[in-house]
């Protein structure tokens, strides 16, 4: 029994240790700045995320973190999209020959003058009800481009002639709002937010927010 005990106790020893290890505030902001980027993760699970630009000022925000693997951790903001994937409804209308009918919206109104293409080719532009026709008798994928965002839809039917898609929610704000399910590496002191940009552990009065 004394031995069981002693091998839970080192178990929850070195679960705290990893964990403290990666709490802390990584990004340094320098004299003067005019962008910075700072992730603070806390003791209690929480993280606070801020971001600093010249034109538009600074933004915080929260939510929960998580340690998945010795140098991973994973994101969710308190505030979560109300439409967090694209999702689509295909139907099949015996009228229509060679002809495919696409409407594209988000969660509140259509997207006009979206670029849209199909099955990697011919191109066209919604109207202001969304709707792209194109001379097609399959579709097996739909890109489209709007305002910066993009993404391809593969389609489970090749013989569907109108299919109306709900994209996920724009996010219009120079600043991420939303982290669902983030995946974050931390190691050897930094925290990578992706491949291209990491942010280095620094000392917490560093920190540029209340």
């Amino acid at each position: 029994m004394k031995y069981i005990k002693l091998i839970i106790l080192l178990l929850i020893c070195g679960s705290c240790s990893t964990n403290k290890s990666v709490v802390g505030l990584y990004g340094k902001c320098g004299k003067k700045y005019l962008a910075c980027n700072q992730i603070e993760l806390k003791a209690d699970k929480t993280f606070e995320y801020f971001v600093f630009m010249d034109v538009g000022g600074g933004t915080v925000v929260k939510g929960n973190w998580e340690q998945i693997s010795k140098d991973s951790i994973k994101l969710n903001t308190f505030d979560q999209p109300k439409q967090p994937t694209t999702t689509y409804v295909g139907k099949i209308d015996s009228s229509k020959i060679d002809r495919v009918k696409i409407k594209i919206s988000d969660l509140y109104y259509p997207l006009q003058y979206a670029s849209v293409q199909i099955n990697g080719k011919d191109w066209k532009v919604t109207d202001r009800n969304g709707v792209a026709e194109f001379n097609s008798s399959n579709i097996e994928s739909i890109y489209y481009q709007y305002l910066g965002k993009e993404e391809t839809i593969e389609i489970d039917n090749p013989n569907y002639d109108e299919i109306e898609i709900t994209i996920s929610d724009l996010d219009m704000t120079a600043v991420q709002r939303f982290f669902t399910d983030e995946i974050m590496v931390v190691k050897n002191k930094k925290l990578y937010y992706n491949e291209w940009f990491s942010l280095k552990k620094t000392n917490l009065n560093q920190k540029q927010w209340e």
